[in-house]
C-alpha cells in the first residue's frame, strides 16, 4: 500500500512539475514597457555614376592629372580613346597605337600621353593627337619624372628621353650599360620615379628591384623578391611606400600579389597575396590603394585597401584589369575584359577617414517586406550580444586562455549599434569587409536569403606552383585563403545566450557542428524544449579545446592584427599502417607568421567526398613556422580531406587533398 501511495504521489509530483515548466515555457510574454529605439543607416557601396564605353576588352585606363574630366583608355587592338567623363556618347579623340594591348599614361602636366604595346612606345601630343616620337624594343612599365622633363623607358638598360622640347626629344644615357659589381639586371620589367624626384627604381626579370639616386646615379638599395615577371612598380604619392607586384616565382599566371616597403628605411612593410592583382594604384591622399583584378574566380575584383595595415576597406561589384583616380581623388575609373569603362564615386569615409573595423562584430537587423521592427528589439539585441560575449569569455577562461572575447560596434551611448535593413529597400549594402551577425524575423523568402548572404565568407587562391597536381598518388588542390565572418543569421525569437553564441561560430571561422536530425513528435518536442531550459541543456554550444585554441589567435579576439600575409605551404603524403585500414595522413606545413593550429576535415557523405566536410581533429603548433603533423584515419573509404590552418596573426588558409580510392585488390 505504501508503495502504491508513493507511486501515486510521484506521478502527481511529476505532473505538477511538468505543468509548472510547461506553463512558464509556453505562457505569453508579459507586457513590457516600450523603449525608444533608433537604428543605424547601412553603409553603401561606392556609387556607379557613369559608363563610357562598351566594346573590345580594356587593357589600360588613365585620368589626366591636369584635367579631372579627361580620361584615356586603350583596348586590346591598340585603339586609344580620349573621353570627357561628362559625355558618354562619343570620344573626344581616337588614336591608333601600332600594336596590340597597349598600356597608357599621361605626363604630369597632362600635355603628353605615352602608349606602349607590342614592343613599341609612342609619345603623343594630347591637344592635337599628333605622334611626337617612337621607340622599338620596349616591354614593361615606363614612367614620367615628377617634373615632366623625362620619360624613363624599360630596356636591357634604362633609357631616358628628355621631353622638355617635344619637337626635339633627346636620348640620355642614364644608368651604366653594365651595373656595378654584384648587381645583376637580367633585363628590365618596370621603372618608376619617386614622387619627390629623389629616386628611380628599376624592377628586373629575376624579381630584383634596384633603387638608384637620380642625381648621383648610385645604387641606394637592392631588394630581393620572389616575384617573376613583375607587372608593376609603384611609389605612393607621399613617397612613404614602394610596392612591386607580379606572379610568384614558380606560380601560375592567375594569382598575383604585391609586396610593399616602407621608406626611407626600406623595411618590408607587408605582402598581399589575396587573389589575382593585375595592377595597383594609389589614392592621392596616400592612405589607401586600389587593386584591380579581372579574374572572377580568383579574388573579388576591384578592392580598396588600407596602406597602413593591408586591411580591406571596400570592394566594387565589378572586375577590372586597370583603374585610375581622378586628380582630386573623388572618382575612380575602371576597365576590364568585359570592354566596359565605369566611373565610381567614393565617399570621404571610404577613402580618408575610414578606420577598418574588421575586428569588430557588426549587427544587422533584417525586417521582411511590409513588416515593422519589433518593439524593444534594439535593447534585446544589446543584451543578447553582451551575454554571448560573456559566454565566449567563460569558455575561453575554462580552457585556460583568460577571459578573452570578441568586441562589437557600439553607438554614442555605448549600446550595440544595430543597422536596419528592410525588405522594401532596393539597396545593396556595403558588407563586403566586415563581420556581421544578421538578426531576422521568422519569415524568409529565397530573395531575402540571397540578399543577406550575398557577401558570405570570402575565399581566394594563393599563388602556388602545384595547384591541382598529382604526385605519388596524391592530388592537391589550390592553397586557398579564407576571410571568415562575412555573415551568419539568427532568428529574432532565439536571442538567448547560447543560440547567439552558436550563430557566431561561423562568423569566427569555427567548425560547424553537424547533428543527426530526428523527426520530433509533440512529446519529443516538449521534452526538447524543457531540456533546453535546463542548465545542462545548452552544452551543445560549448567550445572544445580546439575551438578555444583557434580563437586564441583569431583576429576577432585579437584586435589590430595586420592583414598582410605571405602564402603558406601545405603538402601531404599517406602512410598505411601494418596492412590495416588505419592510415596516417601526414602533412608538411610552412608559414612565416608562425602556425597556431591545423585542423583536418573529412567527408560527411562518403559517396560525395568532395562535397561537405566535417571536423575530424586538430593539432596545436604554438607558433612554429615549419612542422610535420600526422592524423590517423581508420575509415578506408575516405580518400579526400581538407587541411585548414590559422597562423599567429589570425590568417586562415586551407587546401584539399585526395588519394586514389582503395579497391578490394589493394
Amino acid at each position: 500500500m505504501k508503495n502504491k501511495k508513493f507511486g501515486l504521489l510521484s506521478v502527481f509530483l511529476v505532473i505538477v512539475i511538468v505543468g509548472i515548466v510547461v506553463y512558464y515555457t509556453s505562457r505569453p510574454p508579459q507586457q513590457q514597457k516600450l523603449l525608444p529605439q533608433t537604428f543605424a543607416q547601412l553603409p553603401e557601396r561606392p556609387k556607379l555614376i557613369a559608363e563610357l564605353h562598351n566594346g573590345p576588352r580594356i587593357e589600360s585606363v588613365s585620368f589626366s592629372p591636369a584635367d579631372p574630366f579627361l580620361i584615356a583608355f586603350s583596348d586590346e587592338y591598340g585603339t586609344i580613346r580620349l573621353w570627357n567623363r561628362n559625355n558618354t556618347k562619343e570620344p573626344i579623340r581616337i588614336l591608333s597605337h601600332p600594336g596590340l594591348s597597349a598600356t597608357i599614361g599621361f605626363s604630369p602636366t597632362g600635355e603628353l600621353l605615352a602608349s606602349l604595346g607590342s614592343g613599341k612606345l609612342i609619345l603623343w601630343d594630347v591637344a592635337t593627337g599628333m605622334k611626337l616620337n617612337s621607340l622599338d624594343g620596349i616591354d614593361g612599365q615606363f614612367a614620367f619624372s615628377p617634373d615632366g622633363n623625362f620619360l624613363a623607358i624599360p630596356r636591357m638598360r634604362i633609357t631616358l628621353w628628355d621631353i622638355r622640347d617635344p619637337d626635339n626629344i633627346k636620348d640620355i644615357e642614364f644608368l651604366p650599360s653594365e651595373p656595378p659589381r654584384g648587381i645583376h639586371n637580367w633585363g628590365t620589367r618596370a621603372v618608376e620615379f619617386s614622387p619627390n624626384g629623389k629616386w628611380i627604381a628599376v624592377a628586373h626579370n629575376n624579381g630584383t628591384v634596384n633603387v638608384w639616386d637620380f642625381k648621383s646615379k648610385q645604387i641606394v638599395k637592392t631588394l630581393k623578391t620572389t616575384s617573376l615577371d613583375i607587372d608593376f612598380l609603384k611609389f605612393s604619392p607621399n613617397t612613404r611606400y614602394m610596392c612591386v607586384g607580379g606572379r610568384e616565382n614558380g606560380g601560375n599566371n592567375l594569382t598575383k600579389g604585391y609586396i610593399m616597403w616602407e621608406l626611407p628605411s626600406w623595411k618590408r612593410h607587408g605582402e598581399v597575396q589575396r587573389g589575382n592583382i593585375d595592377n595597383l594604384v594609389f589614392h592621392p591622399n596616400g592612405k589607401v590603394c586600389v587593386s584591380a583584378n579581372d579574374q572572377s574566380f580568383s579574388g573579388r575584383g576591384v578592392e580598396i585597401w588600407s596602406m597602413e595595415n593591408g586591411a580591406p576597406i571596400t570592394s566594387l561589384p565589378t572586375q577590372a584589369r586597370d583603374a585610375s583616380f581622378s586628380p582630386d581623388g573623388k572618382i575612380l575609373v575602371t576597365g576590364g575584359w568585359d570592354g566596359v569603362i565605369q566611373l565610381w564615386e567614393l565617399t570621404a569615409q571610404q577613402l580618408e577617414t575610414y578606420i577598418p573595423s574588421t575586428d569588430q562584430l557588426h549587427i544587422l537587423y533584417y525586417v521582411p517586406k511590409n513588416a515593422e521592427p519589433a518593439p524593444n528589439v534594439v535593447h534585446k539585441i544589446d543584451e543578447s550580444i553582451r551575454e554571448a560575449q560573456d559566454f565566449y569569455a567563460d569558455e575561453m577562461e575554462r580552457h585556460g586562455f583568460g577571459r578573452k572575447t570578441f568586441s562589437f560596434e557600439t553607438d554614442d551611448n555605448g549600446k550595440a549599434k544595430v543597422y536596419l535593413m528592410n525588405g522594401n529597400q532596393p539597396i545593396d549594402p556595403e558588407r563586403s569587409n566586415d563581420i556581421w551577425l544578421i538578426i531576422a524575423e521568422l519569415e524568409f523568402s529565397s530573395i531575402d536569403i540571397k540578399r543577406l548572404y550575398a557577401d558570405h565568407d570570402e575565399t581566394f587562391c594563393y599563388s602556388s606552383n602545384d595547384g591541382y597536381t598529382t604526385k605519388d598518388n596524391v592530388w592537391k588542390g589550390e592553397i586557398k585563403g579564407i576571410i571568415p565572418g562575412k555573415s551568419n543569421t539568427v532568428n529574432v525569437k532565439s536571442l538567448d545566450r547560447e543560440s547567439v553564441a552558436y550563430a557566431l561560430r561561423g562568423v569566427f571561422g569555427l567548425p560547424y557542428i553537424y547533428s543527426t536530425y530526428k523527426k520530433q513528435n509533440a512529446l519529443r518536442h516538449l521534452i526538447s524544449r524543457i531540456n533546453d531550459k535546463m542548465p545542462w541543456g545548452k552544452k551543445w554550444a560549448n567550445l572544445s579545446k580546439c575551438d578555444a585554441e583557434w580563437l586564441d589567435k583569431s583576429r576577432f579576439f585579437n584586435p589590430n592584427q595586420p592583414f598582410f600575409d605571405r602564402p603558406p605551404k601545405m603538402d601531404m603524403r599517406v602512410s598505411v599502417q601494418n596492412d590495416s585500414d588505419m592510415r596516417h595522413f601526414i602533412f608538411d606545413v610552412v608559414d612565416d607568421n608562425g602556425i597556431q593550429q591545423v585542423q583536418l576535415f573529412v567527408p560527411i557523405d562518403i559517396k560525395n567526398q568532395r562535397w561537405r566536410k566535417k571536423f575530424h581533429d586538430c593539432k596545436t603548433l604554438n607558433g612554429k613556422d615549419k612542422a610535420t603533423v600526422a592524423f590517423e584515419i581508420s575509415d578506408p573509404k575516405i580518400y579526400t580531406v581538407v587541411l585548414r590552418m590559422i597562423d599567429m596573426h589570425g590568417n586562415i588558409a586551407s587546401r584539399e587533398f585526395g588519394i586514389k580510392e582503395k579497391t578490394d585488390e589493394e
